[in-house]
């Protein structure tokens, strides 16, 4: 079999009592305590020629300067390129809030080199593995948040990096795409909610190291009995249990696996369960920089009388007219947003922001796209079925925070996804594209060798 070098490891990173927490609106105060540590998480994977890195941090988003700093250390310290290092998010709304946020603290700066220090423990401790991916069914977990018979992602991607013959992995990554929201607003305990449950899960019952990699997760969001400890336990216990059985089942491929039949007196192969071993190692990254233009939302005063006069519609609907509401609530739930966030502040027509869109190899089936925010569940499908690739990992919420990015066709529904996007209708495609042709360039290079 093909044989990778990978390394794993975590570092503790959470934030201290009192810092503001990011991810809810309406929070009154800081952090008040832990309830389980925040870690960063660092998966880093060579070839022999080449290593990628993979780093995901307990936080709601990691910010352009908190990634920038972080690479510039990792690729003095180690010589790895920053376009072979994602730096990314599970989305936990219970993490320190300046991570988002421009400018430069304490706490970003120490991050950025806990960040490093963590790729630099996975590499002293890099052994050969083979690398195996399968997919886990994990379909009761979640729900469309703009339509509950709306699209959900019903399967995690599970890659396992194990080395030959030997029982504990070196790491587990799993990949899913579902908003780490189980606890509310009225939490000011740290937490990492049920990405932290699923990590703690598969590292008791597997072993080694555990990554939880979110995806598109823009529109997904838990199904919960109660907004409590308890119940985030529970929904990571779901995910990692499914995840482990894929785990173990991934261990027989490519080794084999046997029963003794008594009537034939014989040895006899088993068929392990669905999976890939994945092939090829060629491991290798690329990113392109795109300037995207800034949605202008309109005047206040026009969002006012708009908020108004749906008000008003609604206030004039009997309880009994339950469509009625749902066809008027996404368009003031967008505009109460939009209110919220762009009082006092002006966005000039024909301004941009810059975004960055990752892809990284890892061998000749499977590649990850690593996107800077909270994109819907389909724009991962998307990037899945025009990417050429046969499997494709999409990590959301990588190497910067850019808000909401939903596809053209989301906009005339309207609602909150909507209401917090920062770009205009067709920077989902743009991204798409750019996100296709650098996947695409990855593959192409080897060719030409």
């Amino acid at each position: 079999m093909d044989m990778w070098q990978a390394g794993a490891a975590a570092v503790d990173i959470t934030g201290p009592v009192g810092a503001l927490l990011g991810g809810y609106g309406g929070r009154t105060h800081g952090a008040t305590g832990i309830h389980d540590p925040l870690y960063v998480r660092a998966l880093l994977l060579s070839d022999g020629r080449e290593e990628i890195v993979i780093a995901i941090c307990d936080l709601v988003g990691v910010s352009a300067r908190l990634v920038e700093q972080a690479r510039s250390i990792i690729e003095a310290e180690c010589g790895i390129p920053a376009r072979n290092v994602c730096i990314a998010a599970t989305h936990t709304h219970d993490g320190p809030e300046d991570v988002i946020r421009r400018g430069e603290s304490a706490y970003v700066n120490d991050t950025a080199h806990k960040i490093a220090g963590a790729v630099r423990i996975a590499r002293a401790a890099a052994r050969p593995v083979t690398l195996k991916l399968g997919t886990a069914d994990v379909a009761t977990v979640s729900q469309n948040r703009r339509d509950p018979e709306g699209p959900i992602e019903t399967r995690a991607k599970v890659l396992l990096a194990a080395p030959p013959g030997q029982v504990t992995p070196v790491a587990t990554l799993v990949n899913f795409a579902c908003h780490p929201t189980v606890l509310e607003r009225d939490n000011y305990l740290y937490t990492a909610d049920f990405p932290g449950a699923t990590t703690a899960f598969l590292e008791r019952a597997l072993g080694g190291a555990a990554i939880f990699m979110q995806g598109a997760a823009g529109d997904i969001n838990p199904v919960w009995m109660r907004h409590d400890f308890d119940e985030a336990e529970r929904i990571g216990k779901i995910l990692g249990a499914a995840a482990t059985r894929t785990a173990l089942e991934l261990r027989p491929l490519g080794e084999g696996q046997w029963a003794v039949n008594l009537s034939w007196s014989e040895i006899t192969p088993q068929e392990p369960a669905p999976g890939t071993v994945l092939s090829g190692p060629r491991v290798r990254g690329a990113q392109r920089f795109l300037d995207l233009p800034r949605r202008v939302p309109a005047p206040q005063a026009e969002l006012e009388r708009e908020i108004a006069s749906i008000e008003v519609r609604l206030a004039a609907l009997t309880e009994e007219d339950v469509s009625g509401r749902r066809s008027l609530r996404p368009g003031l739930n967008q505009l109460r947003i939009e209110r919220a966030r762009y009082r006092g502040i002006t966005v000039e027509p024909g301004t941009t922001q810059r975004a960055e869109v990752q892809a990284l190899r890892i061998s000749d089936e499977c590649a990850i796209v690593c996107l800077p925010g909270e994109f819907l569940v389909e724009i991962g499908w998307e990037l899945e079925r025009r990417c050429g690739v046969r499997h494709l990992l999409v990590c959301g919420y990588s190497n910067d925070y850019l808000s909401y990015v939903p596809m053209a066709k989301h906009f005339p529904e309207a609602g909150y996804e909507v209401g917090c996007a920062l770009f205009e209708p067709e920077c989902a495609e743009i991204m798409i594209e750019a996100a296709v042709a650098l996947v695409r360039s990855l593959y192409d290079e080897e060719q030409e060798r």
